[in-house]
């Protein structure tokens, strides 16, 4: 089976710097296999493609400046939502007067907890992560979307 996606532009923003900004909108239904806590290897292939959409979208910005940290971030919050969460992924980036706002939801209302992981386990920094780069994060009140900013 083929991954499939879906992008929508939303309407402009203005930012700091006068730029019109197109806010990035991406959706993307899960394989028939994967589940919380087993993601098939078509699914598996999410991460990177979000990384890329969203390092594209920021050169388009002309906000260069702001990709290693972007892509890290959406990168842990898509891989959380795809390890433990269910239902379709969506992610949304968009700036907001003075800061970068990357949102992952899906279906789950499990809220994400950071976790202290082993000096051997292979997985469980990824909110620690989110926590050390980003400016500041959070989750909705029904657990289903985890955000986090940076400033711009």
């Amino acid at each position: 089976m083929t991954p499939t996606a879906t992008i929508a532009r939303q309407g402009n923003r203005t930012c700091p710097q006068d730029r019109a900004y197109t806010s990035l909108d991406l959706s993307f239904v899960r394989a028939s296999g994967s589940t919380a806590g087993a993601v098939t290897e078509t699914d598996q292939v999410w991460p990177r493609c979000v990384r890329r959409i969203i390092r594209a979208r920021l050169m388009h910005w002309r906000r260069p400046d702001l990709t290693d940290s972007a892509e890290l971030l959406a990168t842990e919050l898509v891989t959380n939502a795809l390890k433990h969460g269910c239902g379709d992924v969506g992610v949304r980036m968009y700036p907001t007067a003075d800061r970068l706002r990357i949102e992952v939801r899906d279906r789950s209302h499990e809220f994400p907890v950071p976790r202290a992981a082993a000096h051997d386990d292979e997985d469980g920094r990824g909110l620690l992560l989110v926590n050390a780069t980003a400016e500041d994060w959070g989750v909705s009140p029904d657990g289903t979307t985890t955000w986090c900013t940076l400033l711009l």
